[in-house]
């Protein structure tokens, strides 16, 4: 093999090389639940609420409705027993009168309850249960178990939507925590939406039954509950 031969086999093998080597993967970038839930003390969000519960031990059904706004507000913080930095949740309400604020009733504190950012995840204590409402991090589709430490049977809940338009808000994400139907007998639909930089603007829970094989348009026995955002502020 000539020298000029063997120069040109090795400029020829050194082009294979580079031309082969792999492009650097781009990062994906790991989208926190603190982004979809801001913690900061002197926040609140207010919040306009239809409950709607049906009740078969009477002929008709016993159909009762009321309407009322909550307001959420951190108001504190402290740590936990694992050095966990908890915030302190306020939980208020006031009645609405034909679907106008009445303004003779002031807020009441009805509830405390706390949340925590706790190995990334957002879980919230709501009547001394624990819910883990967020998981990190955010991927569309991803399941953990909401439940896992509480007593409540196992839900999966499972991301969807990430980063799509929902009414008003631009970039959100629904956290389905539980759905069941037959379609005819039982009908069961919890989730929560959530918007970036904001945090829960809608809240949906409907456990009903029918025996009229008409659950949907005719429940007979459960509740319907509807939470929705009305307004919100967070401090800078």
């Amino acid at each position: 093999m000539n020298k000029s031969f063997r120069v040109l086999t090795i400029v020829t093998i050194a082009l294979i090389t580079v031309c082969c080597k792999k492009e650097p993967e781009t990062p994906v970038e790991l989208l926190n639940p603190l982004d979809y839930y801001p913690l900061k003390v002197g926040s609140y969000h207010i919040y306009n609420v239809d409950s709607i519960s049906y009740n078969d031990f009477t002929d008709p059904v016993t159909i009762d409705s009321v309407s009322y706004q909550v307001k959420e507000e951190l108001t504190d913080t402290f740590y936990d027993l694992e050095a966990n930095l908890c915030y302190r949740i306020t939980r208020s309400k006031r009645a609405l009168d034909d679907s106008l604020i009445n303004t003779n009733n002031g807020w009441k504190v009805s509830d405390v309850w706390w949340v925590r950012r706790n190995n990334g995840n957002i879980e919230r204590v709501e009547e001394n249960n624990i819910y883990v409402s967020l998981m990190h991090p955010i991927a569309e589709g991803k399941e953990w178990d909401g439940n896992a430490f509480n007593y409540i049977s196992s839900w999966d809940f499972t991301y969807e939507n990430v980063g799509k338009v929902y009414d008003e808000y631009d970039e959100t994400l629904i956290v389905n925590q539980k759905f069941f139907t037959d379609d005819k007998y039982f009908y069961q639909n919890y989730k929560e939406v959530y918007a970036k930089g904001i945090g829960l603007i809608s809240r949906t829970r409907i456990d009903t039954e029918s025996q009229k094989q008409q659950v949907l348009s005719q429940p007979e026995k459960g509740f319907k509950f509807y939470q929705v955002l009305d307004s919100y502020f967070i401090p800078e």
